[in-house]
C-alpha cells in the first residue's frame, strides 16, 4: 500500500500506479468525502453525461414499468 505525505499546504500526490489505473489526468476534478475516518477520492469523468450514457441499457424504461404495473392492477380488479 503506497504511503503519501501531506505537504505544508495539506496537498498529497496520488501515486502513479493509481493515476494510471484510474486514468486520472492533470486538472481532472475529483470528489472528496470522509466516512468513519476514511478519506475517499473519486475521479469525475471528463464528460459525465457520456460516461453515464447506456448504464441502464437492457432495463425497462420508466414508461414500460408503469405500463406493466397498470396492467397488473387491471388484472387484480
Amino acid at each position: 500500500m503506497p504511503v503519501v505525505r501531506a505537504s505544508s499546504k495539506y496537498q498529497v500526490a496520488i501515486p502513479k500506479a493509481i493515476r494510471d489505473k484510474l486514468h486520472i489526468k492533470p486538472g481532472q476534478k475529483l470528489t472528496i468525502s470522509e466516512t468513519d475516518g476514511v478519506i475517499l477520492l473519486t475521479p469525475i469523468p471528463p464528460d459525465p453525461v457520456d460516461f453515464l450514457c447506456g448504464i441502464f441499457k437492457g432495463e425497462l424504461s420508466m414508461k414500460e414499468e408503469l405500463a406493466n404495473e397498470r396492467q397488473r392492477d387491471l388484472e387484480r380488479e
